[in-house]
């Protein structure tokens, strides 16, 4: 599964004139859910980005950091995303 971690941009896919209005259309990912398993049960975890823009795995008691490689896998379930403050950001 392929999703963009930094710089997704919605401006098509919103009626309103995002530019016009100062509303910046860039959004970041800052957590994903995980399912592994099948429609029956199976066993979730979480990707999680802290402030400082580290990441990490969240599994049961276990943390442990596991940096942007893996998070755009097949068990992706959930896409949490932030929208950027200031629209000259990049």
């Amino acid at each position: 599964m392929d999703f963009p971690i930094n710089g997704l941009d919605v401006r098509n896919y919103v009626k309103m004139d995002c530019e016009a209005e100062g509303i910046n259309t860039l959004y970041d990912l800052y957590g994903v859910t995980n399912h592994f398993g099948s429609l029956n049960g199976g066993h979730y975890t979480a990707n999680c980005r802290n402030p400082d823009g580290s990441w990490y795995n969240f599994n049961d008691s276990q943390v442990s950091g596991c940096g942007d490689k893996g998070l755009c896998a097949s068990s992706a379930y959930l896409l949490f995303y932030r929208r950027r403050e200031d629209p000259s950001s990049s």
